[in-house]
């Protein structure tokens, strides 16, 4: 019999691990700083691809100069995607593995970047944010003005964005918070990439984790308020990571897994007060989750088992309550005092659709055509493929906690959406319901990745079991690794720009409103964007009527869109 060839190293593999929890940790077998390096790398790239709009000339007003704009950042990935292709192939010849964990922190980076870079070319010559100082952007500037005064915030919203819009204010624009806003929101948009990637490289390897969370992270990308779904791609796979930590628990030191606990509770508070929606409308399916995991503990490890379990949840629960316990307290204090009743664009959707979050402002769409029709039941392709990739990951990884917290916060979403919108006549509220669309499509999405991996994973182990003789050799690591970042670096690069186009200025009623009007008004100081029509600017409203809310009517806000019937309850 011929002998296989000796197999090149595989660069989506994890050091062995005990069985039920294989390529569990990017942490195991390697020092702390090496996830250290990788977050600077990333963040490096991310802000590097930001600045390179400042070496862009157009003019953001006009649809040709939108465009060359945004085949000129083209230009510059491409560029910056060479360089990290070029030298993680370089060095790939002496250290087969190291290189490619620092070129996909680098391309996550880039992931993002670009979105930033076009968001920063639209609100070219104005300190205006997106959205100037209406709707939520208004709201966030009175806040930090607030903050600045020495006055305090709604005690049911998460503090830490407005308070670094005001810290950002006064230490850097001059007091102009308008000016702080657009900057810490290029920021955020820059880091969701390096966010999604490092939180994910706690559970897979690099190339998984820059194929599964970036590409999850694609449809998140929301430049106009980017602090909560940054929280949303970080959420997902660090819970992910301390349910798995629980699931271990009778296998680690109890000082180790208190200590894992901890700082992992820690990082779930931080992003708590930073944006708390999604464990809202995660808590449900994340006590269920914990439940049956404990139980699944007690039945295979015995009462020491859940012993080793308490030591981990104990210190993730302290850890967060250290961080977020005043905000969680502030926030169920509150709950009942709070109404939504805002009607966004997806109110009027058929419930069962979230295969795109279409953001809250009307646009030019008609709302009798969307969405799409679906060719199977009236269901898409796309939503199709994400329920297959659904069911595969429950299949193939029905125990990896990696599988379960994704679909605990799906089904914890789902079953909240419906009830809310089932009772959205009836109360006269809406409780932010339509916002349940991104965390579906998310989780689908980092199912349907995961069910790739398992998939991978699982074919590679039983050509090993049987051995398999392989007629042609496998490709290389520097292969792999070159033809998977390439490919994921030209998709993540038509995604950022996809997405800054539609934040490009222009008077559509959507998303291109919110730079037109940045663009068309004048700053605090007087000053006029060089681009604005005709050299003129309007003025910008009393600072001290901005983010003042309205009375409260007891009613929905829906006003008479497309050819629904609008008619109010008598």
């Amino acid at each position: 019999m011929t002998s296989a060839p000796t197999a090149a190293p595989d660069l989506t593999r994890q050091p062995p691990a005990p069985r039920g929890h294989r390529g569990s940790s990017a942490l195991r077998g390697r020092p702390a700083v090496s996830l250290i390096a990788e977050g600077l790398t990333a963040v490096a790239a991310a802000l590097l691809m930001t600045a390179a709009a400042s070496t862009v000339e157009l003019n953001p007003m006009m649809r040709i100069g939108q465009v060359s704009g945004l085949a000129a950042l083209q230009l510059r990935l491409l560029l910056l995607l060479g360089v990290v292709l070029v030298a993680c192939a370089w060095l790939m010849r002496r250290r087969p593995l190291a290189p490619v964990r620092y070129a996909a922190a680098a391309i996550s980076g880039l992931a993002s970047g670009v979105t930033a870079a076009g968001v920063s070319l639209a609100l070219r010559d104005t300190t205006w944010p997106l959205g100037g100082q209406n709707g939520d952007a208004g709201n966030l500037q009175a806040w930090a003005n607030a903050l600045m005064e020495g006055k305090s915030l709604d005690g049911g919203y998460p503090p830490v964005y407005p308070h670094l819009i005001a810290w950002t204010a006064e230490y850097l624009t001059d007091g102009q918070t308008a000016h702080a806003l657009k900057l810490v929101g290029l920021l955020f948009v820059a880091l969701l990439g390096p966010a999604a990637y490092l939180a994910w490289r706690l559970l897979l390897p690099p190339l998984w984790a820059l194929g599964i969370g970036v590409t999850a992270a694609l449809p998140m990308m929301q430049p106009y308020k980017p602090y909560t779904n940054i929280v949303l791609v970080a959420f997902v796979p660090v819970l992910a990571k301390l349910i798995q930590t629980v699931q271990r628990s009778p296998r680690l030191p109890r000082r180790k897994a208190a200590v894992t606990g901890g700082v992992l509770g820690l990082l779930l508070g931080l992003m708590f007060i930073v944006y708390s929606g999604w464990f809202v409308w995660s808590a449900a399916g994340a006590v269920v989750l914990t439940a049956v995991v404990l139980v699944r503990l007690r039945r295979t490890a015995g009462t020491g088992g859940l012993v080793a379990a308490g030591y981990t949840l104990g210190a993730a629960t302290a850890g967060f309550l250290a961080v977020a316990g005043l905000s969680l307290y502030r926030l169920l204090s509150s709950a009942g005092a709070t109404v939504d009743r805002y009607c966004y664009f997806d109110t009027y959707t058929e419930p069962t659709y979230f295969a795109m979050w279409r953001d809250d402002l009307p646009g030019t769409d008609a709302l009798s055509t969307w969405p799409l029709p679906g060719e199977l039941g009236g269901v898409g392709v796309f939503t199709i493929l994400l329920l297959v990739g659904l069911g595969i990951a429950l299949t193939l990884g029905i125990d990896r906690a990696s599988v379960l917290v994704p679909a605990a916060c799906a089904a914890s979403a789902l079953l909240m959406r419906y009830w809310y919108a089932s009772h959205m006549e009836s109360n006269q509220a809406v409780m932010l319901y339509p916002r349940t669309s991104a965390q579906l499509l998310h989780c689908l999405l980092l199912l349907t990745g995961l069910a790739c991996f398992l998939v991978a994973r699982r074919n590679a182990d039983a050509g090993a079991a049987l051995g398999v003789v392989r007629l042609s050799r496998r490709p290389g690591p520097r292969a792999v690794a070159v033809g998977s970042l390439c490919a994921l670096g030209l998709l993540f690069g038509m995604a950022g720009s996809a997405t800054a186009d539609k934040f490009m200025p222009k008077q559509d009623g959507g998303t291109g409103a919110l730079a037109w009007t940045a663009q068309v008004t004048a700053d605090y100081n007087g000053h006029c964007s060089a681009y604005a029509p005709g050299g003129t600017c309007k003025q910008p409203g009393d600072p001290a009527t901005v983010g003042v809310p309205e009375p409260d009517l007891g009613v929905l806000t829906c006003s008479h869109l497309g050819p629904f019937p609008n008619a109010r309850r008598p």
